[in-house]
């Protein structure tokens, strides 16, 4: 799979994270991009078109980045995305959290460009 083919859903209630990795991704040649505020925007988008790959904040407002995981987890009508967690913790109790929840890979903010990417290329060996 090319980078060009992924499906991408950046889940993240800060504007200016969302605008970063909306760069990013458009920079690498992603097309099929979208965003979403809320956990609950990021749901109902879901719903209307599965991603292959998401990219989750930890802390947003309302639904957390861990209960959102979970019911993207346990809901089969939303495909079986990658999921990549970003979060300001980097506690081991964090990490082991977000992977039960269902995260494939987490990373620590501040996130290099590179590190995402090469998150993905090793989900999808791009």
């Amino acid at each position: 799979m090319e980078l060009a083919d992924l499906d991408v859903l950046i889940v993240d209630d800060h504007e200016a994270m969302r605008a970063l990795l909306t760069r990013l991704f458009t920079k690498v040649g992603v097309t099929n991009l979208r965003a979403a505020a809320s956990a609950a925007d990021a749901l109902t988008a879901l719903r209307t078109r599965p991603a292959t790959v998401i990219i989750a904040d930890k802390n947003m407002p309302g639904m957390d980045g861990l209960a959102f995981l979970s019911a993207v987890r346990g809901d089969g009508a939303l495909g079986a995305p990658k999921i990549i967690m970003l979060s300001g913790d980097a506690s081991a109790a964090h990490a082991a959290a977000a992977h039960a929840a269902g995260a494939d890979v987490v990373l620590v903010k501040p996130v290099p460009p590179s590190a995402l990417l090469a998150a993905i290329n090793e989900l999808f060996a791009v």
